[in-house]
């Protein structure tokens, strides 16, 4: 499995150098570093890291305000780094998918862990989606293809398969998908 890409956003140089040190550590790769929220967000859209681990107390704006962006949008998912006070802050998103929040002082394991999880959920979640995408796509085609043959056997009396076999040919002939031929099929015949 290839190297975790992982941003990181805290507001001292300190923390920063520590959690870089503890992911590079860990096999994770650390693609930047942020010192404040908007800097953050900036960063997590350009480069798309798979996580980001942030700290609440971020300048300009908040840890937790730029965390309901990134799982609202969508972005990549989030550990975020908080007190115990400002952990039951995060009511609003901690039941969200992809979204972490661990206390202060960080155990170097727990964190570790929590992150090999979370890239490792996120890399599920995102090869379902794929194959969803996939199956959503065979059976938009399937369906084209239907249309298409019904009006081939309506419209030039031909039995299914005869109807199958010459989009099929088209198909084959001219390089171009099944589905594209259905639909030309269908805006011919269907007016």
């Amino acid at each position: 499995m290839e190297a975790a890409r992982i941003l990181v956003a805290m507001n001292n140089d300190t923390s920063i150098c520590k959690l870089k040190q503890i992911l590079a550590e860990s096999g994770f790769t650390v693609v930047d570093y942020a010192k404040d929220g908007h800097e953050c967000l900036r960063k997590m859209r350009s480069l798309r890291p798979e996580l980001t681990v942030l700290e609440y107390d971020l300048p300009l704006m908040s840890g937790y305000d730029v965390a309901k962006i990134a799982i609202e949008d969508k972005i990549c998912d989030i550990v975020l780094i908080s007190s115990e006070v400002q952990k039951s802050l995060t009511d609003e998103i901690k039941r969200e998918c992809g979204f972490v929040s661990m206390t202060k002082p960080l155990n170097k394991v727990s964190l570790v862990n929590t992150v090999e999880i979370m890239i490792k959920n996120r890399r599920k979640i995102m090869q379902l989606e794929r194959e969803i995408q996939e199956l959503k796509d065979t059976l938009d085609t399937r369906k084209e293809v239907e249309k298409a043959k019904g009006l081939l056997m309506k419209s030039l009396n031909l039995s299914e398969a005869e109807a199958f076999k010459r989009i099929q040919k088209q198909s084959m002939d001219k390089g171009i998908p099944m589905k594209e031929i259905a639909k030309a099929i269908i805006l011919a015949y269907d007016i």
